[in-house]
């Protein structure tokens, strides 16, 4: 087989046709440092990047933890106001309890005065007890409760059953009605 050769075409530069890519491609210390550079630019970008994500974050947090800290006062305000409505609402109670037994008092003067004394007495007792609860603030009557049951843990508890028997049959009674 016959290969062609530059020697068998006459007056044909053949070779001196063909371009040279060697002189256009970038020698290795070029590249190297195009790579080096390209890697600067890279890791520069990606600090950056990580420090706006960083303040970005810390903006994120504050923010979460000012929002949490005004729902918090908000859900603790409407708590409070809940418990003084509450108490209110039970102070008014307790004084129309006290007013019945008074009434109650009143219907029994005739037959027993001592009874209707001793009853008006506990009533007037029982009044007391719903203006101190107007009165005062959840923290002191919470403080009040307690001393109270560290002196009289016996009192507490009878005091404590009444007050359950007595909301079972007022529970109850509204439902029927």
């Amino acid at each position: 087989m016959n290969t062609p050769n530059t020697n068998t075409f006459p007056n044909s530069n053949f070779s001196d046709e063909l371009p040279n890519f060697s002189d256009e491609l970038p020698s290795d210390a070029e590249r190297a440092g195009k790579s080096a550079e390209a890697f600067d630019k890279l890791k520069s970008s990606a600090a950056e990047t990580a420090s706006q994500l960083k303040n970005t974050a810390a903006s994120v947090s504050t923010d979460a933890k000012h929002y949490a800290g005004s729902v918090a006062a908000d859900a603790a305000g409407a708590f409070k106001e809940a418990v003084e409505t509450n108490k209110t609402a039970g102070a008014d109670a307790i004084a129309n309890i006290a007013h019945s037994v008074k009434e109650a008092a009143d219907g029994i003067e005739k037959q027993s005065p001592q009874v209707a004394g001793m009853v008006r007495s506990a009533a007037d007792g029982v009044e007391r007890i719903s203006a101190d609860i107007r009165d005062r603030n959840v923290g002191e009557l919470l403080d009040s409760v307690t001393k109270f049951a560290q002196r009289q843990p016996a009192a507490f508890f009878g005091v404590g059953i009444l007050a359950g028997v007595m909301l079972t049959r007022i529970m109850r009674s509204s439902d029927r009605s």
